[in-house]
């Protein structure tokens, strides 16, 4: 791959991951060569395309998505692909399950009490056109009664996508409200090239009502 290309890619996934709020850390990639290109810009995007770790079909799709555009857009897309990232809002969803029937031998009450399961499922995409790059997915099982949440029954989350990344999931309770907290330390490699940035997924139950979360993804 021509440096100039590389450089562009590099700088892609620099500003993807600033755009989630992540500071991004390279290896130093040595003395980095300016010249404009002569190639045209739908060449130079097929390099990009075909560093990412996607399914043929999906390739195609960006690069079929690309070729749709402005000749303006394409020349700016080429020269650093993160003018086409879009990054779509955190989005929540709150489903009730079923309640778990009480261990033998435990009295409680909590059916009589008015015990909810819900779960959560939060979830946030940065995209080329249609085809998602990396997904950042949450989801929270919890239990609450009347208007706090009671115990947490699960929390788990992962990001995917053109990354390689590893992520260590935990839950709280504090003055009723629910947390999940998912940290995530991710990398993208780029022609040898590391990019590595650590996200915070977390979704807190809003207070006097658990069925309604505030989600975010944030930089530590």
């Amino acid at each position: 791959m021509r440096t100039h290309s590389r450089t562009a890619i590099a700088a892609a996934f620099v500003v993807a991951s600033l755009a989630l709020g992540a500071p991004a850390h390279a290896a130093e990639p040595g003395p980095i060569v300016t010249a404009a290109s002569t190639t045209d810009p739908e060449s130079v995007f097929h390099e990009f395309v075909a560093d990412l770790d996607l399914p043929s079909a999906k390739m195609q799709q960006i690069e079929d998505y690309f070729a749709s555009l402005p000749e303006e857009a394409q020349e700016a897309g080429a020269a650093d692909p993160s003018t086409l990232f879009t990054v779509s809002e955190v989005s929540s969803t709150v489903t009730p399950l079923p309640t778990a029937a009480p261990s033998r031998g435990r009295v409680t009450t909590t059916t009589a009490a008015g015990t909810r399961t819900l779960q959560v499922n939060n979830r946030q995409d940065v995209r080329i056109g249609n085809v998602s790059l990396i997904i950042f997915t949450l989801t929270y099982t919890y239990e609450a009664r009347g208007s706090a949440v009671v115990r947490n029954l699960g929390c788990t989350g992962s990001a995917t996508g053109v990354i390689s990344a590893s992520s260590t999931p935990s839950s709280w309770i504090s003055q009723g409200r629910g947390t999940c907290e998912v940290r995530t330390q991710a990398s993208v490699f780029i022609k040898g090239l590391p990019f590595q940035f650590t996200k915070v997924h977390t979704v807190t139950t809003q207070a006097g009502n658990p069925a309604r979360v505030d989600g975010r993804i944030y930089t530590v």
